[in-house]
């Protein structure tokens, strides 16, 4: 299976350090789940790094794209983290891609 676009992304803190599960989706609609572990304890920078990451992989955002936050014990959407993320991914982007 060949994912190439982010669905949802789930921030919280670990240990000190923000983790980040990802949930990235195929052409075909199969799913796969990721973890990744920021080098950092910003959500800000943490995003950033994932949006990095995850453009480097050629995955882009989908449309219903989601950024979540667990604020005690709750998630909660955040839009400015999403439009960090976004940001990255674009900025990442190589210029030749569709």
């Amino acid at each position: 299976m060949r994912v190439d676009r982010v669905e949802q992304i789930f921030v919280r803190r670990r240990a000190g350090r923000i983790e980040l599960l990802m949930v990235l989706e195929s052409p075909a609609g199969d799913r796969e789940r990721e973890t990744l572990q920021a080098p950092t304890a910003s959500p800000e920078a943490a995003v950033r790094f994932a949006g990095v990451h995850l453009a480097r992989r050629g995955i882009v955002a989908s449309n219903r794209l989601r950024l979540r936050t667990e604020r005690g014990g709750d998630l909660v959407d955040d839009a400015h983290l999403r439009e960090v993320l976004v940001a990255a991914l674009a900025h990442e982007r190589p210029e030749d891609a569709p």
